[in-house]
């Protein structure tokens, strides 16, 4: 009776044993295929990130950049931020530790406003603007609401 028990108890430890071991190669094939998903996922994200960048849902040539290419202007919305940029000191927070304060993401908003960030490494803000053409066909900014730290 007690080999048997203990045959029995031996042929059931065994068993689990086989058991833990198809389950680590099931897990194994899934924790692979997990992370081919992810590196698949942050991938597409990345994409998706280029197509925002590129497309303006805000500003439309035919409708809000209108006024601007009858003055000669041909990519309105490279020249708005082309203009923003090479307007650096009206960004209203100013540079820490050495830093240099510039504009990074700017998205212009139908025909007389923008919005854009800033950063100089260490600090950054949020700042909308308004603009304008002026006769001499450059571009005036003013600031109207920001977030800043």
């Amino acid at each position: 009776m007690k080999t048997s028990i203990l045959f029995i108890l031996l042929l059931s430890v065994l068993s689990c044993g086989r058991q833990a071991n198809s389950l680590n190669l099931g897990d194994d094939k899934l924790l692979k295929e997990n992370t081919a998903l992810s590196k698949q996922i942050d991938s597409l994200n990345e994409e998706l990130k280029k197509v925002k960048l590129e497309s303006n849902y805000w500003f439309d040539i035919n409708n809000e950049g209108v006024e601007i290419v009858k003055k000669g202007i041909k990519d309105p919305e490279k020249f708005i931020e082309n203009s923003l940029r090479e307007n650096k000191e009206i960004i209203p927070l100013k540079p820490t530790l050495g830093g240099k304060m510039q504009f990074e993401n700017i998205q212009v908003l139908a025909d007389k406003w923008l919005i854009a960030d800033y950063s100089d490494g260490h600090v950054s803000g949020r700042t909308i603007y308004s603009y304008k053409l002026n006769e001499n066909n450059k571009l005036e900014f003013k600031a109207l609401n920001s977030i800043e730290p």
